[in-house]
């Protein structure tokens, strides 16, 4: 134990008791102890700003929402971005039906080239989604809140037959528990520190690919032999290159409307789509944009840290087609496609690590 007081010898050799000064500790036991967890001053803001920042400058949530599987607007945080909810609900139309998975998150690419993401949880035939800047776990964990309070206020109803009273009270109480759930994800950092856990596969498998301009397909190519893609079309067909071709067209429809309506609406192109299949197991929808306004779409499979290598790949065969803006004539794009099919028959189940 050390010594409250400091031991002094006088002239006559006496010992004197000296108190002994203290200095003020700066340290505090949080920041010797490794884990613990360390409170942010609380910030003032509202539910409908335009930005509501978690961390500094760094993080950031620009709009919350909540939308019912058949189409019900339920709640919407901030009025210029509630398009979203529209949105969320074509892109969990074709993760349920086509890719037969869950929607999990979307990157969108600016303009200016920055990123910001939507981050998606379904329950009970709910679907939330929050919009911003911020890691994985920390947007799974402000969804999984909105998702515990928004059905404790509707008390196990069918949300898509909420009389306007109701749907008045849930839209006013669920606005301050959101508030609520943002001022505790702000209070709590450490707790959200995101690592990413590897994909379970080491390979990507391109299950159809397109090429567009402005919005319209050039070239469609389903190459899915094995059935990955749940895809249905109306009719009897006696070829199946017929059945092949009406496929690839009703693909390429669907996936230019989402692409066009996110570009028009927020600026900003869908770089990739997750669809969640299991722990760690994903489909994905991916866009990539070139020269002249044209763009490589890709439904895929498998490890999303390996699309890069195959644009890269495809890139080279693609110049030829997009060093000049589409002028309507598809005569050219025609060899191109028959050129990119022999590239994905050369790849054992066209998977590429």
């Amino acid at each position: 134990m050390a010594n409250l007081f400091e031991y002094t010898l006088d002239n006559s050799n006496s010992i004197k008791l000296k108190p002994k000064n203290f200095e003020t500790k700066t340290t505090t036991a949080s920041s010797k102890v490794k884990g613990v967890q360390t409170k942010t001053k609380e910030k003032k803001f509202s539910i409908d700003d335009e930005i509501i920042y978690l961390k500094d400058n760094e993080e950031y949530v620009k709009f919350c929402g909540v939308t019912s599987t058949e189409r019900t607007k339920l709640f919407w945080s901030n009025n210029r971005y509630n398009y979203l909810l529209e949105l969320t609900n074509n892109l969990d139309f074709i993760a349920t039906s086509i890719l037969g998975g869950e929607l999990d998150k979307m990157l969108l690419i600016s303009k200016n080239d920055e990123e910001e993401k939507c981050q998606f949880y379904e329950k009970n035939g709910i679907i939330y989604l929050v919009y911003g800047v911020f890691p994985d776990k920390k947007g799974k964990w402000i969804l999984e809140q909105m998702a515990k309070y928004y059905y404790g206020l509707v008390n196990s109803k069918d949300v898509n037959k909420l009389n306007k009273l109701e749907d008045h009270e849930v839209k006013n109480r669920f606005s301050g528990n959101l508030k609520f759930i943002l001022k505790e994800c702000m209070v709590l950092q450490e707790v959200f520190t995101d690592q990413d856990i590897p994909y379970l596969e080491d390979w990507i498998r391109i299950d159809y690919l397109s090429l567009s301009s402005m919005s319209i397909g050039v070239i469609s190519l389903l190459l899915d032999e094995e059935g990955n893609l749940d895809m249905d079309v109306p009719g009897e067909f006696d070829n199946p290159a017929e059945e092949i071709e009406m496929k690839e067209s009703s693909l390429t429809a669907r996936i230019e409307a989402i692409a066009a309506n996110t570009l028009g609406n927020t600026g900003a192109y869908p770089r990739w789509i997750a669809v969640k299949l299991g722990f760690q197991q994903y489909r994905f929808l991916t866009f990539k944009k070139y020269q002249n306004n044209y763009f490589l779409s890709f439904l895929s499979e498998g490890n999303l840290k390996k699309l890069e290598k195959v644009e890269k790949e495809l890139e080279p065969l693609l110049y030829h087609g997009i060093d000049s803006p589409f002028s309507g004539n598809l005569k050219p794009f025609n060899k191109l496609k028959e050129t990119l099919k022999q590239k994905f028959l050369t790849l054992p189940e066209r998977k590429i690590t």
